[in-house]
């Protein structure tokens, strides 16, 4: 056992594994998964044996010994360490850094929490809901698609009963002593599912998000690994909680672009998760109203099993929806008074209204009356938004703010607010509506658990009459007593400069329009727009989400764009200019020097908001229809670039299948 090199994974960023001897006066068994304390230049660090060998290329007079194996037995478990390993190849991100996703921190810090034995008070748990016509013809296609281990895409309106179908898949795992983990995309829809699945299926459901402490993300952790947790629900990183017998993944609103991690280990959680089910080999389901481009194209292929709900299960039609013409219809703070009418309807039948605008801030920018000027941030290329709450210009990107002096910077004349945002959107709304209750979501108002679970406990209990907010209040929420929304600024993700802006769109307008009439009042919906003979917006409204995909897909086929390609994105970003683009050209150079095969490269080009936060960004593109020859392409790339000299002034990092272009 002394002449064993222990692979040791530790949190740094360099992209390989560390050799270390067994510790001296070591009584453990070394074996993966298990933590680790070592040397590492003049610190100690803890790390995660990965592997174990006989041989090192590294000098027997610099091999050192650990300190310390930690754990008699491993901490992380063999189907983890497959699926860690499985990112880093994937993500080119190293394998330490990896881990320190996976591995909740406080395990990390070589502490070991408690964990007391699970409650065993009984609980009344509800029983199943009856299922409609179309819902128990659906859930039999799952079981049988389920028994068959495949990957199930359950396209299913707003309103229609998916959560029912999880649940009653989920009791089937239950029953045959087997764990599940649910993933959802923010924090904000944990409470109202857990306690759905909680009134099911008692204390066996644990909840893993941003907002648990680190003692407890670690007890959840451990719990799950014992056996102790049946039902695990989680946003993205609970997709690496390790489990002892685990049946099924359930990835609810699977379209939803925060389960993609926008910096470090850019990850998609959902497809880590469907990796997770493959190695697993047991089922996965995917869950949406409007699903993603990339799942309805593998549906569409055979490579997923696809089952559709149409009727809600109220029986309530889908909502109408009702065009604002604002070439007709003047706007004043951003309103209609064709749209004040229609909200002044619903609130006096006693009905809710809510209204959807994804900007914050009183507005977005502030204009010179004399010669035009909009304040921009000094450290990013993009306007400063007028919070007049507070009487402050900030920055969205970096934070950047200063007091709103009413007086252009430039000439001196009078400054005034451009567009809308939510706080301005609410004023305008007391104004008009003085003795009405009005609910304002968005960041600026929810800055706590506590707020949000108060704010959402007044919309859904009807207290709030008037629900104003941007895409945290919208999201997989469910309003008894909402009879009408508005979406106040429909232009506004119409038009994006990204390939995915028409899908984002017609996402958004389906799970906003899908809040209205899911009980006995029919639904409305109103959309003010300058564009109201859109094609693709009247396909949405008309034909519904499926025929819009079968239309918008087209547009990416000539040039490539997913679900026909596969893509990777590589940032570059400085505090000079140049020095970014030297760094993208040799790549640029030295990629067109090796064999792409039919891998494209295209840039660099500045990335959309050049400038954020005092550094300079560019990005170059690379695409290919075949994804394993786009990663052989990745992995001479990135070996060049770690042996490059250009690197020392520039931060880079990789995206595989980015989300975001910008």
């Amino acid at each position: 056992m002394k002449n064993l090199i222990l692979k040791v994974a530790l949190n740094v960023p360099i992209d390989n594994l560390f050799d270390y001897k067994i510790p001296s006066n070591n009584s453990i068994q070394p074996k993966q998964g298990q933590r680790i304390r070592v040397p590492f230049g003049k610190q100690e660090k803890i790390g995660f044996i990965h592997g174990i060998g006989s041989q090192t290329k590294v000098p027997a007079s610099k091999l050192k010994p650990a300190l310390k194996i930690i754990d008699d037995e491993p901490l992380v478990n063999n189907e983890l360490l497959d699926l860690i390993s499985w990112v880093a190849n994937y993500y080119h991100y190293p394998i330490g850094e990896v881990y320190a996703t996976a591995v909740p921190l406080y395990l990390r810090q070589e502490k070991t929490p408690k964990i007391d034995a699970m409650p065993t008070e009984s609980f009344q748990c509800e029983s199943h809901k009856k299922l409609t016509e179309e819902q128990e013809q659906g859930f039999k296609k799952l079981l049988s698609f389920f028994n068959q281990r495949q990957i199930v895409l359950l396209d299913g309106v707003t309103g229609s009963g998916k959560t029912e179908l999880y649940l009653q898949s989920v009791d089937r795992n239950l029953k045959k002593n087997q764990q599940v983990l649910l993933l959802v995309p923010e924090i904000g829809l944990t409470p109202q599912i857990f306690e759905r699945f909680q009134k099911r299926f008692g204390n066996t459901v644990s909840v893993v998000h941003s907002g648990n402490t680190y003692k407890q993300r670690a007890e959840i952790w451990l719990k799950a690994k014992q056996g102790d947790v049946c039902v695990v629900i989680g946003t993205r990183s609970a997709v690496f909680t390790p489990f002892k017998n685990l049946g099924m993944i359930i990835v609810d609103e699977e379209h939803d672009p925060s389960f993609k991690q926008q910096s470090g280990l850019c990850y998609s959680g959902r497809n880590v998760a469907i990796i997770r089910a493959k190695q697993n080999k047991i089922p996965i389901l995917l869950g949406s109203a409007t699903p993603s481009f990339e799942s309805l194209m593998n549906a569409k292929k055979g490579k997923y099993k696809k089952i559709t709900l149409k009727q809600r299960v109220f029986a309530t039609p889908l909502p109408q929806t009702n065009i604002i013409d604002l070439r007709v219809h003047s706007q004043e703070q951003g309103l209609t008074k064709f749209l004040l009418k229609a909200i002044k309807k619903h609130i006096e039948n006693d009905n809710q209204v809510l209204l959807y605008l994804n900007r914050r801030g009183f507005s977005p920018a502030t204009v010179c009356s004399g010669c035009g000027y909009i304040e921009e941030c000094p450290r990013c290329d993009t306007s400063m938004v007028l919070h007049k709450r507070n009487n402050r210009l900030v920055c969205h990107h970096c934070n950047h703010n200063k007091p709103w002096e009413k007086i252009c910077t430039e000439c001196g004349s009078p400054s005034s607010p451009l567009g809308e945002g939510t706080e301005q959107i609410e004023l305008a709304l007391k104004n008009e509506f003085p003795r009405t209750s009005i609910v304002r979501m968005d960041r600026d108002t929810v800055n706590s658990k506590k707020q949000r679970t108060r704010l959402l406990d007044q919309a859904k209990s009807g207290t709030g009459q008037i629900l104003l907010g941007t895409q945290m209040l919208t999201k997989g929420h469910d309003f008894p007593n909402l009879s009408m929304v508005a979406i106040v600024n429909a232009d506004q993700g119409m038009f994006g400069s990204d390939f995915r802006s028409s899908e984002r769109f017609a996402q958004t307008f389906v799970q906003v329009s899908g809040r209205a009439g899911r009980r006995k009042t029919v639904g409305e919906v109103f959309l003010q727009t300058y564009n109201p003979k859109n094609p693709l917006l009247n396909k949405i409204i008309s034909q519904g989400y499926n025929a819009f995909f079968s239309e918008a897909v087209l547009d990416r086929k000539v040039p490539q764009w997913p679900p026909y390609s596969h893509l990777a994105l590589l940032h570059a970003q400085s505090t000079q200019k140049n020095s970014v683009f030297d760094f993208l050209n040799t790549v640029r150079k030295k990629g067109d020097a090796i064999n792409l095969g039919n891998t494209m490269l295209l840039g660099p080009v500045p990335s959309p908001i050049e400038k954020k936060a005092g550094k300079f960004r560019g990005q170059l593109l690379l695409l290919n229809t075949n994804r394993k020859e786009l990663h052989r392409v990745l992995d001479k790339l990135c070996w060049m670039i770690k042996n490059t000299k250009k690197t020392s002034k520039v931060k880079w990092s990789l995206d595989v299948d980015p989300i975001d272009l910008s």
